[in-house]
């Protein structure tokens, strides 16, 4: 029988991930937290809902007992009961958006004046996670790389984080060591489809089929265009 991973290591797995000004938004409660320092997380907004209120002193129990410390000295109360799902996630995007904008580098440049077009794809082994249902599951762990243009610093990012920054065009585009593939849109299909030119395109599963490097998840069932990396372009 295997192990379940308690709801402390859970938040202490996520804490300790979480990059400084990362926005933690523990799923259903309508809390909002970003993280300060090496073990603090500060409060900065609250759903108006009794589910919320209760949950706020649930969630700074937990993260107290694992040793980090809870800022709620200025907490937003959101009203939520008039919005709709969609925008109340557009409300989230925006503040999501809005932190990732003031993330910088070590030497105070930030990371949204970084080449990161050139960012780098890597796979960083396997994870146990806990899902909201409170089971848990392994998950492959990725990271995007991206570079300093002014100290060279190289900074491992969350795949999210990282789609954050370089807008949702980014991960429609990625290249292996070999190939450059990029996904295709509903019309194009359709458009290679009727021109019987449905040889350009490709599904990917899980490898490469080319050379057979490791794919990360968001590309995998992808319908996309392919083109080989010839020799001298650069990666």
């Amino acid at each position: 029988m295997e192990e379940q991973i308690t709801p402390e290591e859970g938040a202490k797995s996520i804490l300790e991930r979480l990059r400084e000004g990362g926005l933690w938004q523990p799923h259903g409660l309508g809390l909002s937290y970003v993280k300060e320092g090496d073990q603090t997380v500060k409060l900065i907004s609250q759903d108006n809902s009794p589910r919320s209120a209760q949950a706020r002193i649930r969630m700074r129990v937990l993260i107290e007992d694992i040793g980090w410390k809870v800022d709620e000295t200025i907490c937003e109360i959101v009203e939520v009961e008039h919005l709709s799902l969609e925008e109340k996630h557009m409300k989230e995007m925006m503040k999501r958006q809005e932190l990732a904008q003031s993330w910088q580098c070590q030497c105070a440049t930030p990371l949204a004046a970084f080449p990161l077009e050139q960012g780098v794809w890597k796979h960083d082994g396997q994870q146990e996670m806990m899902l909201p249902s409170g089971e848990t599951e392994i998950v492959e762990q990725w990271l995007v790389v991206i570079e300093c243009p002014v100290c060279d610093s190289q900074i491992p990012m969350e795949p999210y984080d990282y789609a954050l920054l370089a807008g949702d065009d980014s991960m429609l585009t990625y290249k292996t060591s070999k190939m450059v593939y990029t996904a295709a849109t509903r019309p194009e299909i359709i458009e290679m489809i009727d021109n019987k030119l449905s040889e350009a395109l490709i599904i990917l599963g899980t490898f490469c089929p080319f050379n057979g490097d490791l794919l990360p998840p968001h590309i995998r069932g992808g319908v996309c265009f392919y083109s080989e990396i010839k020799e001298g372009e650069e990666e």
